[in-house]
């Protein structure tokens, strides 16, 4: 008998070829198809989890299935799906840009046209009327000061500091919104105020939208590992959805992928639940401070989509000014059809730029607009779905009635809008999915929600990182490259 012994790389290339096939795998599936010790098999999984995309599932009995997907995905490999979005960004990053430039090319323009009217104003009045008690000068500074303001910020496209403040919508739900970049010649402004945003950044931010304070992937990564390092290391998936408010699939993934990242441990207990542990998180040798914020997907509502995030004065302003343009190139096109004699530049120049840039102009933030109105409907569904989720989490052993979750949520203190039945039962449709609740109708004809699965997920992970105890890095020295 051959005591041959397939090696651990020979593993891992049998094991690709039949990824295709198989899809999904257990520790014993590998150990089955290769000879490996069950060690080994599971060494061998998380290598090809670190190479392809996968998900990790638990069965009702405790087994652990690393999920490949219907099509083998390299990690790090894009879907046609990212790659036609990362297409359409592309697209309007450079439509952006280009019609920045127009803009600032236009409003330019502006400026040299305004700058020679009043330089003739103020011809006019010195000729004038010498014993007028207008002061010419002050006119002029007032005037010359706007006019080089305006310029300075032409070219300026961000228009936000980055700095945020917190704003409250029409429904209570208090949100971070970035500050304006706003003008330097209000010097009467109090410190404690806002800066008034200024002309020109209402300009492009009335075409293309105010930025948008958002969470991004890499900042539930940083959050993850700040939590996970406060917490033994230890993190299981209803912590997940806590943080991040993902839903079940989008956990999963995020679990995986902060395990590639952080070389993370994943096993389940005698419970069947699922849970990772990023020992190596709880190290730390920083003397100051490189924790992010911790905070939970309740906490924080997400920020509202504006079309355009101007006060009223300055759409006034700007919808007015470019009308007038819309306009007069109107009037230009009809006199130079009605008169051949005028030069086709006149037409191009005066004529079909200012009608395109106008038109242009108009038709973004309308076709913009469209696609706020889904988003909006989408934000105030997360935004309640924030406010059950923190009452489940809270109760996560208790049996809650409707009517209880119902005077929970809509507790008076927060200023947030009363929630009706409907809404509540609504989200909590999506919920119990994504919470592997359970809901149920008792012997009064009550609907009650049960969430068995957080209760035994959230017990598990406080149990062992009990037994785990606290480690840290340990600060006895034992080499010294620099020595």
């Amino acid at each position: 008998m051959s005591n041959q012994v397939i090696t651990l790389q020979q593993a891992e290339q049998v094991l690709e070829n039949k990824l295709s096939s198989l899809k999904t795998l257990t520790v014993g599936d590998v150990a089955t198809l290769t000879g490996l010790t069950t060690d080994d098999s599971k060494a061998t999984l998380e290598k090809l989890m670190s190479k392809y995309v996968c998900r990790l599932k638990v069965t009702e009995t405790g087994d652990l299935i690393y999920d490949f997907g219907t099509s083998l995905l390299r990690r790090g490999e894009k879907t046609l799906a990212e790659y036609w979005a990362e297409v359409k960004e592309f697209l309007w990053k450079a439509f952006q840009i280009f019609f920045k430039m127009w803009i600032a090319v236009t409003l330019v323009l502006y400026f040299v046209v305004f700058f020679v009217i009043i330089i003739g104003i103020i011809i006019a009045a010195m000729f004038g009327d010498s014993d007028s008690d207008i002061d010419v000068g002050d006119i002029f500074a007032g005037f010359f000061h706007a006019l080089v303001e305006m310029f300075r910020m032409i070219f300026i496209w961000n228009t936000i500091t980055g700095a945020t403040y917190y704003e409250t919508d029409s429904r209570g739900y208090k949100y971070k919104n970035y500050e304006p970049k706003g003008s330097t010649w209000n010097k009467n402004k109090k410190k404690a105020e806002l800066p008034a945003k200024s002309f020109v950044a209402a300009v492009y931010d009335f075409v293309f939208g105010p930025p948008r304070v958002k969470v991004t992937f890499l900042d539930n990564l940083k959050e993850l590992a700040t939590y996970a390092r406060r917490q033994n290391g230890i993190v299981v998936t209803s912590e997940i959805k806590g943080l991040t408010g993902y839903t079940s699939e989008q956990a999963d993934q995020f679990m995986t992928e902060s395990i590639v990242r952080f070389n993370g441990k994943a096993d389940i207990t005698e419970e069947a639940v699922l849970y990772t542990d990023f020992d190596e998180l709880t190290r730390s040798a920083a003397k100051n401070e490189v924790n992010a914020p911790v905070i939970w997907f309740w906490d924080e509502y997400e920020a509202e989509y504006k079309i355009t995030g101007n006060s009223k004065k300055h759409n006034a302003m700007i919808i007015s000014m470019n009308l007038f343009n819309l306009i007069v190139s109107f009037f230009v096109l009809g006199a130079t059809v009605e008169n051949p004699e005028f030069s086709s530049w006149v037409a191009i120049v005066f004529g079909w730029i200012p009608l395109s840039f106008s038109t242009i102009f108009f038709s973004v933030p309308l076709l913009r607009s469209f696609s706020i109105f889904p988003k909006r409907k989408e934000r105030h569904f997360n935004n309640i779905r924030k406010r059950l989720m923190k009452v489940i989490y809270q109760n996560p052993d208790k049996e809650i009635l409707l009517s209880e979750l119902e005077n929970a949520v809509n507790a008076k203190g927060e200023g947030e809008e009363n929630l009706s039945k409907q809404q509540i039962e609504k989200v909590m449709n999506d919920l119990i999915f994504d919470l592997q609740g359970d809901m149920e109708i008792d012997s009064n004809g009550n609907v009650v929600y049960k969430f068995p699965r957080l209760k035994t997920e959230l017990q598990e992970a406080m149990r062992l990182r009990r037994e785990k105890g606290f480690s840290n890095l340990s600060t006895n020295i034992v080499f010294d490259s620099g020595e």
